[in-house]
């Protein structure tokens, strides 16, 4: 029994000597260790929360080169966030996470260049890496790229770009194709039906109603509306199971002409 007890008497001894790691220390050399306090530090109560521990967290782990760290500076920087607002300091974040491929800064960095954070930088090299995003399916991209190929009246590359963007849900994508084909510029051949489907789903989001909507109606007829509308209703529940299962929707700005960042608790699906 006394053998038990000295035994157990060293074992405890030895485990009183052992250094316990605080949960607040830091390692210096883990930028993911660092990234995921800096996000345990913005959730939780507010006296949990501490935004000078979130920045420095964030800072460290940025500057240990992790993407995903230097995007959510970025989105700080941009949005003024709990330091002040710096539109070129979050250029500069966006730009070294994008430099290492990370597909959420890709765009947010071809955003922030057409946006005119980076004053030595103009639209076409916004277009370069919004094509890149583009090119890996993210929606946004394709909407932007889309917007800059309309103001360049490229109609027909600004349609297909609107497209693929709708099919992933953005109804200011929608929106936008719907009126290039019940306009028909360029070379963009007018279909009635397919406007008034497009047209239909940016409204039934809230987007924006088409001042000639009914007109539409009025042009296809009651039965090919009522097939309009069936084929938005499946549309939209197609688009909507695409959003849901990749999760990156819901923050505020996300359905503006020129979409808002997404916040850092949204930014893991947005990749």
């Amino acid at each position: 029994m006394f053998k038990h007890l000295a035994a157990g008497a060293i074992i405890f001894s030895l485990l009183a000597v052992i250094p316990v790691q605080s949960q607040n220390s830091l390692n210096p050399t883990d930028g993911r260790g660092l990234f995921e306090q800096g996000m345990n530090a913005i959730r939780g109560s507010s006296f949990n929360r501490s935004d000078a521990n979130t920045i420095e967290f964030f800072r460290r782990s940025a500057e240990l080169g992790y993407a995903p760290a230097q995007v959510v500076l970025g989105y700080m920087y941009e949005t003024g966030v709990s330091v002040a607002r710096e539109p070129g300091r979050a250029a500069d974040w966006y730009k070294k996470a994008a430099q290492q491929g990370d597909p959420l800064a890709v765009w947010l960095f071809g955003r922030v260049i057409y946006l005119g954070a980076v004053p030595s930088l103009d639209v076409n090299d916004a277009a370069t890496w919004l094509q890149k995003a583009a090119d890996r399916n993210n929606p946004f991209a394709q909407y932007q790229l889309g917007v800059i190929r309309l103001e360049k009246n490229d109609y027909t590359k600004a349609a297909e770009l609107f497209q693929k963007a709708s099919e992933q849900g953005l109804p200011q994508a929608q929106y936008e194709l719907g009126k290039l084909l019940q306009q028909g510029p360029g070379t963009i051949k007018r279909d009635k039906f397919e406007a008034y489907v497009w047209l239909l789903m940016a409204a039934d989001a809230d987007y924006a109603r088409y001042p000639e909507l009914q007109s539409l109606e009025t042009d296809l007829g009651r039965i090919r509306t009522e097939e309009a509308k069936t084929t938005a209703r499946r549309r939209e529940k197609e688009s909507a199971r695409k959003v849901i299962a990749h999760g990156c929707t819901g923050w505020s700005g996300e359905f503006d002409r020129i979409p808002a960042p997404p916040p850092p608790d949204t930014q893991q699906f947005c990749r």
